[in-house]
């Protein structure tokens, strides 16, 4: 721990931390196949976790909130978290950059416009740093189904699970174009 803190601001990692365990082992999942969703809530982005009996994914969407009157706003962040998910149908064609874990560059990839997942538990979580809550769900519903940027992760997660790596079209064979 950094040195600068102080004891109630450890405290206070320590409430938060209980919580969270807390929160986790009341939907009776064991612990490390919340990594995903941890990650995603701590650290930003999407992540996917696999052993050799099950697999889950974090997908990350945001919407921003703004108040053209009071020139405030927030960016909710919304946490879809599938176990053991399956694509179920694919729609569209996007072609979009990404850049990956140790890869060096971004890299062309193809990725579903819509796709819809079935998974065995599906945890959804709002987070809310208006509010600064994390409002946390299990869905009943045992499929759904993502459209544009919740789509594409969804796909290069399943990818990671599927595949290891996230292979795509180097970004040195595009070429410049001088507009003139």
């Amino acid at each position: 721990m950094d040195e600068n803190m102080d004891a109630e601001e450890i405290r206070a990692i320590f409430r938060f931390s209980a919580l969270e365990r807390d929160m986790i082992s009341s939907f009776g999942i064991q612990g490390d196949l919340f990594l995903p969703f941890l990650l995603s809530l701590k650290s930003g982005g999407s992540w996917s976790y696999a052993t050799e009996e099950t697999k889950s994914i974090a997908v990350k969407d945001v919407i921003t909130y703004y108040d053209e009157e009071s020139k405030t706003g927030y960016t909710l962040e919304k946490i879809y978290f599938f176990i053991d998910p399956e694509v179920l149908a694919q729609e569209g064609v996007v072609r979009r950059l990404e850049k990956c874990g140790t890869k060096e560059e971004r890299e062309l990839v193809e990725r579903p416009y819509i796709i819809a997942l079935q998974a065995k538990r599906i945890i959804f979580a709002e987070v809310n740093p208006g509010s600064r809550k994390i409002t946390v769900r299990e869905l009943e519903k045992k499929c759904i189904q993502l459209k544009g940027t919740p789509a594409y992760i969804a796909a290069h997660e399943l990818e990671h699970l599927k595949k290891g790596e996230v292979e795509g079209i180097p970004l040195w064979s595009f070429e410049y174009v001088k507009d003139q």
